[in-house]
């Protein structure tokens, strides 16, 4: 029994093998964190901590920074290629201001090429950048921004808005935060 396939065929396959690039997965779940598996699943910088099993990026004092970033590099880009790969991503947070202190500006989740806090500022640069490095094309990074501030700066739209970063605290994209 032959079992070839039919020549015409082979276009097809050659046009789903172009059209359908492959593809991998990186998959985490954390629904709660805890002293030992955030230290060997989280990278914690500045004054990120867990406390009850609440990871917090931020503590009482005034102006800190926290970072929280997975361990492995995570592809964003087919090697040798410009296509880019899709990312999808849900969590839940809470920001919630400590008594008779100055509440912090919001959060961003990011992807930097780097890991650590250098270059990055408090306040209403979020922890992401700085001013010397703003809108700086070399930077590499990419955020999505919960911002509880109205920075005319960053010609915000808004003092509770989403938005899309990359390379600079100006939005390309920006929306309302809400429901």
């Amino acid at each position: 029994m032959n079992h070839r396939r039919p020549l015409h065929t082979l276009p097809f396959l050659l046009l789903h093998l172009l059209l359908f690039q492959p593809t991998s997965a990186v998959d985490f779940d954390f629904n709660n964190f805890n002293s030992t598996n955030s230290s060997s699943s989280l990278f914690l910088y500045g004054s990120a901590a867990v406390e009850s099993q609440v990871l917090t990026l931020t503590n009482s004092n005034t102006f800190t920074i926290g970072r929280a970033l997975y361990p492995q590099r995570i592809r964003t880009k087919t090697p040798n290629s410009s296509y880019v790969n899709t990312f999808s991503t849900s969590f839940i947070f809470a920001m919630a201001p400590y008594r008779d202190a100055l509440p912090g500006h919001g959060l961003v989740f990011l992807f930097v090429p780097f890991a650590g806090i250098e270059g990055a500022s408090s306040s209403q640069n979020l922890g992401f950048l700085n001013r010397t490095i703003d809108n700086d094309p070399n930077t590499r990074i990419f955020g999505v921004e919960f911002d509880v501030f109205a920075n005319q700066e960053f010609s915000d739209i808004s003092d509770n808005h989403v938005g899309i970063d990359l390379n600079s605290l100006t939005s390309r994209f920006a929306n309302e935060a809400g429901y």
